[in-house]
């Protein structure tokens, strides 16, 4: 359904080992980026490859942008070559002339994450010889998919896969209130995807495919619970002389007041004590 949304095929043709640099549009939300990260943000095919040049064509999102930039895997004051580490996410992916790959966000990964990666700018390295070899790095949460092998849509009914990535994400406790949103507005579409897969007509002749969409409703309604809770704690006021987005500095703030109370005569510790009991 993304397919139409990739721009106009282009060109461009490498004379030594480089990085592509994928970038995120700067005018663009992470609610934007939302709408479209559940398929394919890219595409990519080695057209022509030789032994001094490489000619790449390749189709991204409109708000994607792409830039080449020179390689940095080899250490020029390296002697033995080495090269950086393959990402154990997503591990190299050789290319000959006429293949391809598809650039994915990981499965089980949040939007928040996969869109600062995309701010900071994603660098895909490029070395090639008799082959092209594509690699991320090592803290890269994105798949280069080779086209062949390129079987999300076979891996069981879409609803299913993104209700079980969404179930087996881990927690953030330390995500803004933005972020928080964001994910609650992620597991709504999944949960409104899954209910309406569940009700069709196909799967109530499935009893077996009826109770898991069953069960992972209710694992996304638990999970839904406790992201709510932690958006309401994070707009919560403090205190009403504050802002509700006011940073809480509330450690520092009691080891201020220990030392004024350990630091002041009891006497004065006495009438803050009596002030406090006042005011309740």
């Amino acid at each position: 359904m993304f397919e139409p949304l990739l721009t106009q095929p282009a060109i461009i043709t490498l004379v030594n080992s480089a990085s592509l640099k994928i970038t995120l549009n700067e005018n663009i939300s992470d609610f934007g980026l939302f709408q479209a990260i559940s398929g394919h943000l890219g595409e990519f095919i080695v057209v022509e490859i030789s032994d001094t040049s490489m000619s790449l064509l390749y189709r991204l999102h409109p708000f994607l942008s792409l830039v080449t930039l020179p390689s940095d895997l080899s250490d020029p004051s390296d002697s033995s070559g080495a090269s950086k580490p393959s990402n154990s996410f997503n591990p190299s992916l050789s290319r000959s002339g006429g293949q391809g790959w598809r650039l994915f966000s990981g499965l089980g990964v949040a939007p928040t994450i996969s869109s600062q990666q995309l701010r900071a700018g994603l660098e895909i390295d490029v070395q090639f010889t008799n082959k092209v070899d594509f690699s991320l790095s090592s803290d890269a949460k994105w798949q280069l998919v080779a086209l062949e092998e390129d079987f999300r849509v076979f891996h069981g009914p879409r609803e299913l896969v993104q209700a079980r990535a969404l179930v087996s994400r881990a927690f953030s406790y330390d995500s803004t209130t933005e972020q928080i949103l964001l994910e609650l507005s992620e597991l709504e579409n999944v949960r409104s995807d899954l209910s309406r897969f569940g009700n069709s007509e196909l799967v109530l002749r499935h009893p077996d495919v009826s109770a898991e969409v069953l069960k992972l409703d209710a694992q996304l309604s638990r999970k839904k619970q406790w992201l709510s809770r932690s958006f309401n704690q994070s707009v919560e006021r403090h205190n009403w002389q504050t802002a509700s987005n006011q940073i809480a500095t509330n450690d520092v703030q009691t080891r201020q007041l220990e030392y004024y109370r350990l630091l002041s005569t009891p006497a004065v510790n006495e009438m803050v004590h009596q002030l406090i009991i006042d005011e309740e």
